[in-house]
């Protein structure tokens, strides 16, 4: 019910604006698509707002452990771009969504693009149906404190909750709070130089318990990297505590950059992580620690800016280094008549080191123009994953290399009536190779009407996907996805 809330306040409390299509708006000005509130004013354009209601459902032989056999999803997403004077711009955003998964079992934590220092694992004998809910809010002001200086800040807070219904049962909460201050200037012959400092704060708190009966042992693997680690049996120690509610805890601190010469853009950012598992504190057990470095890379070239068309190239890319170490320590009780325990700690044992560096390239056009909506929307490209993770399993040492790259195509013709109406046909399909080959492909068709006397312009869209792996091992295993979407432009 509080969702419902907050999207009909974002519905009623919009103005009128023209048809307009909001991703494209924002992909337009690569300054939007940046990390730098700042840079809000740059937005020339009146206040435009998308909402966004999703069903999802996922099902086939091809998934992992994690998964599961079926998935279903449901997600609603509110975002605008407010002008509230000629000198300050605001952005903001709710989302939210809930994954109702089925026979799962596998990693314990949920599921991040980011490197995890672990994962906790179980075996598919003990899978159960999970359920995954998250919400989040995100808010940024850019101001235009003189001519050529903005200034901004941005704040965006997500909280989630993901359980599992079966023993070994785990509950876990997430928290991750982002901020960033920023400050933009701007230069002649359309260029600019913008700056900013971020903190981010992420914490995923855990909690394992069993409901049913007690004589069975639950093991988990502590999988440090390439499935190798310890293997440890649930009780009241260890990383699966029956006892506390432990969190895992990132800290990130950096820096971002973004310059911007006549069609060139690129946006650098650096940050340092820092982190541990468990309660830091002489009175409990903090069970691991970890540090590394991420650095991100953004460039894009407008080849054409035209009414008529549009063309550039993006080029994405992302590092990620990460360092796990075990932390040792003895439980010793007091001698002082207290009985009070307390840990001493030791020197920690390194466990793994992990490298990722993923990115894109791509080709976006649109040519043919019908008021501010394109017509023909083509875009290809290739994406690339590359991981390389070492475990250090006293006496061994386990090292993997993994690589995949996906080229990618999709086309988008859509046709307007002379009422206005707006129906598009969209296909494209992906080719993986590499340490994992697969192909995938989808198409999709999306109807879009004016609501007479507003400016509201409600789609609803569906859109089928199907994966197929092509390797040895899972040969003539399908995926399919099924997603209806109904939404509305303002």
């Amino acid at each position: 019910m509080k969702l419902t809330i907050v999207l009909y306040a974002n519905l009623l409390c919009l103005p009128a604006m023209a048809q307009r299509d909001f991703q494209l708006t924002q992909q337009r000005n690569p300054w939007l698509t940046a990390s730098n509130a700042a840079a809000l004013t740059t937005y020339a354009d009146s206040t435009i707002a998308h909402a966004t209601l999703s069903y999802r459902h996922d099902g086939g032989k091809l998934h992992t452990m994690s998964e599961g056999k079926r998935q279903e999803a449901y997600d609603a997403d509110v975002q605008s771009y407010y002008r509230l004077s000629s000198d300050i711009v605001a952005y903001g955003r709710a989302t939210y969504s809930r994954h109702n998964i089925s026979e799962a079992a596998g990693s314990m934590l949920m599921p991040t693009m980011k490197l995890m220092p672990f994962d906790l694992v179980e075996a598919d004998n003990n899978a159960g149906d999970k359920s995954m809910e998250t919400f989040s809010i995100n808010g940024a002001i850019g101001w235009k404190a003189w001519r050529c200086l903005a200034i901004g800040a941005q704040l965006n807070y997500t909280a989630g909750t993901y359980a599992k219904q079966r023993d070994l049962r785990h509950s876990n909460t997430l928290m991750d709070i982002n901020a960033g201050l920023d400050a933009q200037f701007l230069l002649p012959h359309n260029s600019g130089i913008g700056i900013g400092m971020v903190y981010s704060r992420r914490t995923e708190a855990m909690q394992f318990k069993t409901y049913g009966t007690t004589d069975q042992i639950y093991y988990t693997l502590i999988d440090y990297a390439n499935h190798h680690g310890e293997r440890e049996a649930f009780g009241t120690e260890g990383f699966t505590d029956s006892k506390n509610r432990l969190p895992l805890l990132s800290e990130y601190i950096g820096v971002r950059v973004q310059s911007k010469y006549n069609r060139l853009f690129a946006d650098i950012v650096y940050s340092h992580r820092n982190g541990y598992y468990g309660r830091k504190s002489q009175y409990s057990a903090s069970h691991e620690q970890h540090h590394g470095d991420n650095f991100a890379l953004h460039l894009r070239y407008d080849i054409t800016q035209r009414a008529e068309r549009l063309v550039w190239v993006d080029l994405r890319m992302a590092t990620e280094r990460l360092t796990s170490e075990r932390e040792n320590y003895r439980r010793t009780i007091a001698t002082n008549g207290t009985s009070a325990i307390y840990y001493e700690y030791f020197e920690p044992t390194k466990m793994a080191d992990k490298v990722q560096t993923y990115g894109t390239a791509a080709l976006n056009t649109y040519w043919e123009p019908s008021g501010n909506i394109y017509l023909w929307h083509i875009t290809g490209g290739a994406k690339y994953w590359i991981s390389q993770q070492t475990a250090y399993v006293y006496p061994d040492i386990y090292t993997a290399s993994h690589h995949i790259i996906t080229p990618f195509v999709s086309a988008r013709r859509s046709v307007l009536t002379r009422r206005g109406y707006l129906w598009s046909a969209e296909a494209g399909g992906s080719a993986a190779m590499g340490s994992y080959r697969q192909w995938a492909a989808h198409a999709a068709i999306t109807y879009e009407m004016p609501l007479k006397g507003t400016s509201i312009r409600p789609a609803i869209s569906l859109r089928y996907n199907l994966r197929q792996a092509t390797n040895s091992n899972t040969k003539g295993q399908t995926r399919n996805t099924l997603i209806i979407t109904a939404a509305a432009t303002f």
